[in-house]
């Protein structure tokens, strides 16, 4: 039977509402990148009165997609981000299989990305404050010191890696970032978004944590 007349049908419901790990609900994709597939998911065991933060975001990179080189770099992936802890980059949570799929658990950004962020103020024909973008920089700075304090290179910081959460910046997506094993040591892999790179890089010459300060 049709809808009766100035009565609006509800909309259609797109997202899957998959539950993985038998915690995780998903409510609605977020993004995509060359790493996998970013949703907005619910975790239905956390609990607000201590604190802990409902919804989260899930990373789902496809092993069955990737090379047995490319599977472990995704487990780096997590295993890096477990041993980073800071305020300005963005927290991990968990991480697991899922038949073909390997899910990590990160922080949710309601901010969204620094450069969707640009692109908004920019239509709108609004300025950032001087003072905001310098707050920003600090936090920034501060969360790059983090990492290179525990050797780990980020190697594609971008405003696309960059999200805010109540307006405080947060480094993500450590996807193709390493581990040096000493201070000297020098990376040589050709990685990251050529806009982005540093000359060293782009020259395939060998570099360490000074590329991403470029």
């Amino acid at each position: 039977m049709p809808p009766a007349r100035g009565v609006k049908k509800p909309k259609e419901d797109k997202s899957d509402h998959r539950i993985l790990a038998n915690r995780y609900r998903v409510e609605k994709k977020l993004g995509s990148g060359n790493f996998g597939t970013a949703f907005l998911v619910f975790d239905m065991k956390a609990n607000p009165d201590k604190g802990e933060e409902e919804w989260k975001v899930l990373k789902e990179i496809s092993c069955g997609d990737l090379a047995p080189d490319e599977t472990v770099d995704a487990m780096h992936e997590a295993k890096l981000l477990s041993k980073l802890h800071h305020p300005n980059i963005v927290k991990f949570y968990d991480s697991f299989l899922d038949g073909e799929f390997f899910c990590i658990i990160t922080e949710y950004c309601e901010g969204g990305d620094l450069d969707d962020k640009i692109t908004a103020w920019k239509k709108a024909g609004k300025k950032f404050d001087q003072n905001v973008i310098m707050d920003w920089f600090v936090q920034l700075a501060l969360a790059v010191q983090h990492m290179h304090k525990r050797r780990v290179l980020h190697r594609d910081l971008k405003t696309r890696n960059i999200f805010l959460k109540k307006n405080m910046i947060k480094i993500g997506d450590f996807g193709i970032s390493r581990v040096l094993m000493g201070t000297t040591d020098m990376a040589s892999t050709f990685t990251g978004t050529p806009y982005y790179m540093s000359p060293e890089v782009l020259k395939h010459e060998g570099y360490n944590s000074k590329s991403d300060v470029w």
